[in-house]
């Protein structure tokens, strides 16, 4: 399973999903200091990832249809640390199977979860 973590996102989510043994793309090691929504997107849909993001902008599902995706997580906003955002990660992950999420939007929050 592939996943691509958005630039909006700390680097301690990438670290951690890889310390797991997930294939991760770090949309901050691309290069590109500021990569497109629709660039990134693409990446995402080329790949069948997983998108994890912090931008608010991928939750809209005309324009970022989740199912052209393995799924995408949006952390909901929050004054969130580094480890606050690798914790609700594992959380989620931890909590749940990802497959049942494939092609839908899913909203995380500190213990709350919110499927579209």
């Amino acid at each position: 399973m592939k996943i691509v973590v958005d630039e909006s996102v700390s680097f301690g989510v990438v670290t951690y999903l890889r310390s797991k043994g997930y294939h991760v793309i770090a949309i901050a090691e691309t290069g590109v200091s500021v990569l497109k929504d629709t660039d990134v997107f693409k990446i995402v849909k080329n790949e069948n990832a997983i998108l994890i993001t912090r931008d608010n902008h991928f939750t809209n599902s005309l324009r970022f249809q989740p199912d052209e995706t393995a799924c995408i997580i949006f952390i909901r906003k929050g004054n969130l640390t580094s480890n606050e955002e690798k914790d609700l990660i594992k959380w989620f992950f931890d909590s749940y199977s990802i497959l049942d999420f494939k092609g839908r939007l899913v909203s995380i929050s500190k213990n709350r979860v919110k499927v579209r």
